[in-house]
């Protein structure tokens, strides 16, 4: 029997979101709001250093360091998107 956990948006503590997630369990609607706003966070992180590499060093032994921190910086809005509509989708679940 799982039990009911709920979040009033001022309780929005880890230890309450791990019990949240521990009594729910993880759905692809959270996965996915994981995922993308992690992504959404480190991919242009790593798109800037490996285009900054890039600069330094060219292309090094077959690896196109310039195209895939493009491909990186570009994929920032698209996953930010995407956990944004997860979160969403989450939210008008407890609402409902």
């Amino acid at each position: 029997m799982l039990n009911e956990v709920s979040l009033r948006d001022d309780e929005l503590t880890p230890g309450r979101v791990r019990a949240t997630l521990r009594a729910h369990g993880w759905t692809w609607k959270s996965t996915g709001a994981c995922v993308g706003m992690a992504g959404g966070v480190i991919a242009p992180l790593a798109g800037l250093a490996l285009t900054v590499l890039a600069w330094f060093i060219g292309d090094w032994h077959g690896f196109h360091f310039g195209r895939d921190g493009a491909a990186l910086l570009f994929l920032t809005i698209p996953l930010l998107i995407f956990g944004a509509h997860c979160l969403d989708l989450l939210d008008k679940e407890d609402v409902s």
